[in-house]
């Protein structure tokens, strides 16, 4: 029991590791971040505060209704996620600026922004899979799912759009990386989620079942 605990938290980390990574590739590409952290860039831009310390101050707000009302999606996963990943990003985009040109030219955009949008769908399956909790942010798809009896896909679609309009309103990083984001992070969620039981096995029931 203590190793395959040891293996689903192993999951969480590396999964939020590299979910860092792939949300600071949307935000270097600059043609439009994933909804969270599009409306938590315009947000920070408006309090006049760093990526890093809104998200954090964010999920925490977010984790009160979580608390109300899926306190069984609080976990391990849920502190390693929502302390970890704004830090995370402001970390890889400090770093890229060592390597990385500072105005990256249209075809370096487009890649990095196709692999960030496809690694974030994974990494997202991948630290939601082992059943250790989920970001605040994470959570609220699943709380609309429950009271609504919908399929997590699709209120994750609308929950997606819906912190899309108030980040670009606020002057969030908004594009065509936001639109893919916000109509196919559900669906490829879900995709990736249904394929993590064969990819790595758990004596566990999938966490997105629908």
């Amino acid at each position: 029991m203590k190793k395959d605990l040891y293996k689903r938290m192993a999951m969480v980390c590396v999964g939020t590791l590299i979910m860092g990574f792939a949300v600071s590739l949307s935000v270097y590409a600059r043609l439009g971040t994933d909804p969270c952290t599009c409306m938590n860039t315009g947000l920070a831009q408006l309090l006049g505060m760093s990526f890093g310390v809104w998200q954090l101050i964010m999920n925490s707000i977010m984790l009160v209704f979580t608390f109300f009302f899926a306190r069984d999606k609080i976990g391990f996963g849920t502190i390693v996620n929502m302390v970890a990943i704004g830090f995370l990003v402001d970390f890889f985009n400090w770093l890229y600026t060592f390597f990385l040109p500072p105005v990256p030219p249209l075809f370096l955009r487009i890649a990095c922004m196709l692999l960030g949008i496809g690694i974030l769908a994974f990494t997202a399956a991948l630290y939601m899979y082992p059943d250790l909790g989920v970001s605040p942010y994470d959570s609220i798809g699943f709380i609309l799912a429950r009271f609504l009896h919908a399929q997590y896909r699709w209120c994750r679609v609308g929950y997606d759009v819906t912190a899309v309009l108030l980040g670009a309103s606020l002057g969030g990083v908004a594009g065509i990386g936001t639109v893919i984001t916000a109509f196919c992070m559900g669906p490829l969620i879900k995709f990736f989620g249904d394929r993590m039981p064969k990819w790595f096995p758990l004596e566990r029931k999938p966490l997105i079942s629908k």
